[in-house]
């Protein structure tokens, strides 16, 4: 059962609340990535924020984290403590579905931030995406392009990210053209589309499919977030159970956006398919480029 919130809630309910899963399996690496993601947040420009966390693992951590600032919210749930990269992923998706369904029901703000635990927001991030939906009220969430960097931090590229809605949704069967670390969304929108569901992997993809049955979405053509590949993640260990769950999903997409498929989608994901048997850190960098510099550059 998720227990209250470590730290009492403000007086005032925030603009904005960023959501935070965070699986704490005791090692330093991740108490680490966790720790600089939440000081990225503390950091930012616009301040009129929360910070829920939904957290589970050991807990000892997370406490003395929640204690940094009253800004942060700190609730738990159980899940069995298995070291990472050998928690099947049935059990994997279970966690991280639980996790944000549960930052979602206890955020306050109107608009929600998604954040991952080892992904950093550029100081700015919020300022400019709150900014935004402020400006366009017929747009119900928005995303950025990112900065791509490796388990230590170095930057190794960027990912770009289709800007118009019509594009958006368009590249919906070739991929997930939505960056869920950069996202910012109007949350009655959210909650109306279903909020996370167990059957649809990737989760997060899955998501945006029935959101856009409900609204627009836009990307912003800079980057407001760090966003670390790094061999180890769940796309490099369940790549090929994902792969599957994405074709899923994204023929779901079809049917229910009306969209059609054509030869360029096809060999989009037909070399996605064949770049699961290429070397780590080789695939990884391939798919960015394919996706910023041919796709997303050319509109193929």
């Amino acid at each position: 059962m998720p227990g209250r919130g470590i730290v009492s809630f403000m007086a005032k309910h925030p603009s904005v609340s960023v959501l935070m899963p965070f699986y704490d399996d005791g090692s330093k690496r991740t108490r680490r990535l966790f720790s600089s993601a939440l000081s990225s947040i503390l950091a930012q420009t616009f301040q009129d924020f929360e910070i829920v966390v939904a957290a589970s693992g050991e807990k000892g951590f997370a406490k003395k984290q929640a204690a940094r600032s009253k800004k942060i919210h700190l609730f738990f749930f159980g899940q069995e403590m298995t070291g990472y990269g050998k928690i099947p992923l049935k059990e994997k998706v279970h966690g991280i579905v639980t996790a944000r369904n549960l930052c979602l029901k206890h955020a306050r703000g109107r608009l929600v931030a998604f954040a991952d635990y080892d992904d950093i927001s550029l100081p700015k991030r919020l300022e400019v995406e709150y900014g935004f939906l402020a400006r366009h009220p017929e747009i119900g969430a928005v995303g950025s392009q990112m900065v791509l960097i490796d388990g230590e931090g170095t930057e190794v590229g960027m990912r770009g990210a289709f800007e118009d809605d019509a594009d958006i949704r368009r590249r919906f069967v070739q991929f997930n053209t939505v960056p869920q670390p950069t996202l910012m969304a109007r949350l009655a929108i959210v909650k109306k589309a279903g909020g996370f569901r167990l059957d649809g992997i990737p989760e997060d993809f899955d998501l945006w499919i029935r959101m856009a049955k409900l609204t627009k979405f836009h990307n912003l053509q800079q980057p407001l977030v760090k966003y670390r590949v790094h061999s180890g993640g769940g796309a490099t260990i369940y790549k090929f159970p994902l792969y599957l769950g994405s074709l899923r999903v994204k023929m779901k997409a079809a049917k229910t956006l009306g969209l059609k498929i054509g030869v360029a989608d096809v060999m989009v994901n037909v070399f996605q398919f064949v770049s699961l048997f290429f070397p780590e850190g080789m695939r990884r960098t391939v798919l960015e480029g394919i996706r910023s510099k041919v796709v997303i550059a050319g509109k193929n």
